[in-house]
């Protein structure tokens, strides 16, 4: 069984710099969101080996979130981000879900992915993979979700859980993943967060602003082509 290490606590002046070139974004426009697919593809298809379209339907209805490495202009890391509110999760393909969690203001995130060469890091996460996850907590909030959503297979799912994800005990094999088994896991995120106030990274997502994070006003329309905007539903 696989255990979260021991991490040293770091200074602020650590989290300041932590993110410095790479830019994190919510893609705006087509563009953007054919190079986060291409990310997905390079480490789902290409890397993992998995058989899964690249669009899928899902993609239709959701936002997609894109890491940059600034010397390069290079997409770098990707993720997705699906509301209920325009439909069934990708987790109810394998989950009933639980009462509190069949609501419109429910989200789930899906397809992490970040290139090989940019997952080197001596920190608990890759640097690209904090930027995302930072980038992801402020979208949420920012669009008053109540809870998020996601699936992990049973060997990271400790990070997760480190990462304020609380495990339901319900299991399933992902088909469309090669079968391998997921854990649902979920994070309330109502009110602003503030019952995670005392986590490690508060600080380092909350009262520090990196500009290499950049979270919209407004929400770009969900979708394949994300032109139109939507105004966000800023949570109380």
């Amino acid at each position: 069984m696989q255990t979260s290490p021991q991490v040293a606590p770091q200074s602020p002046t650590l989290y300041e710099n932590l993110l410095r070139g790479y830019r994190f974004r919510v893609c705006p426009d087509t563009e953007s969101v054919t190079r986060a697919l291409d990310v997905r593809r390079l480490v789902y298809l290409a890397e993992c080996g998995y058989h899964l379209p690249v669009p899928d339907a899902y993609d239709s209805r959701s936002w997609f979130l894109l890491a940059e490495h600034v010397a390069s202009g290079k997409a770098v890391g990707s993720m997705r981000i699906t509301p209920r509110a325009e439909g069934p999760l990708e987790a109810e393909e394998y989950f009933e879900l639980p009462a509190s969690l069949r609501s419109r203001d429910v989200v789930e995130c899906t397809r992490f992915a970040v290139l090989p060469d940019h997952r080197n890091s001596r920190r608990f996460l890759p640097v690209v993979a904090l930027g995302l996850y930072k980038l992801a907590v402020l979208f949420v909030r920012q669009l008053g979700a109540t809870d998020v959503v996601i699936c992990s297979k049973p060997e990271r799912a400790w990070a997760y859980q480190w990462l304020a994800f609380t495990p339901t005990g319900l299991t399933a094999q992902y088909t469309k993943l090669a079968g391998t088994e997921h854990e649902l896991m979920t994070a309330d995120v109502r009110d602003g967060m503030l019952k995670h106030r005392d986590h490690r990274y508060w600080q380092f997502v909350f009262d520090i602003d990196h500009p290499e994070i950049t979270v919209p006003r407004r929400a770009p329309q969900t979708g394949l082509d994300p032109t139109r905007v939507v105004p966000m539903r800023r949570s109380a």
